[in-house]
């Protein structure tokens, strides 16, 4: 079983998480629909950040490690990792201004495409493919239905 440590005691294993992650972000998006039509974005985008803000604390040994490694990275790979922080916001503020603009139920069917963004970037930045001719049939269903729910809800 593959394992991602958490710089704690914490493993989480690999099939569970994305199955998880699926049920979580489920009951997260009807939550920031419900936020976003009483509190401003960026107050949503601040209660999303809270809880990795508190728990830092715990990591101060992790987080002292990253920042060594950090300084010791070159300016192109410095680049590539505050890149994560800006297209973290960027996404994150494009999904709650469509969830609010439409609904989490047809925001996150039309966000679902991204996958096959993570396939083009992961090609275009790293030069890493992860495709087989079932992943690449099942994106292009899955574009089908986007195009399919997009026409009928414009």
């Amino acid at each position: 079983m593959n394992q991602v440590s958490l710089g704690a005691t914490a493993a989480v294993s690999e099939r569970a998480a994305p199955r998880d992650s699926a049920a979580i972000w489920g009951v997260h998006y009807p939550l920031v629909d419900h936020a976003m039509k009483r509190i401003s974005l960026v107050s949503v985008l601040l209660l999303t950040a809270l809880p990795v803000i508190l728990v830092a604390p715990f990591f101060y040994r992790t987080l002292v490690a990253d920042f060594t490694m950090w300084k010791a990275m070159e300016t192109g790979a410095k680049g590539m990792v505050l890149a994560l922080a800006l297209t973290s916001l960027l996404g994150s503020v494009l999904l709650f201004l469509s969830i609010a603009g439409k609904n989490a139920t047809l925001a996150s069917l039309i966000e679902i495409t991204y996958p096959v963004f993570v396939a083009v970037f992961a090609f275009v930045l790293f030069r890493e493919t992860h495709l087989t001719p079932s992943a690449i049939a099942g994106g292009l269903m899955v574009f089908a239905g986007v195009g399919l729910i997009i026409w009928n809800n414009p």
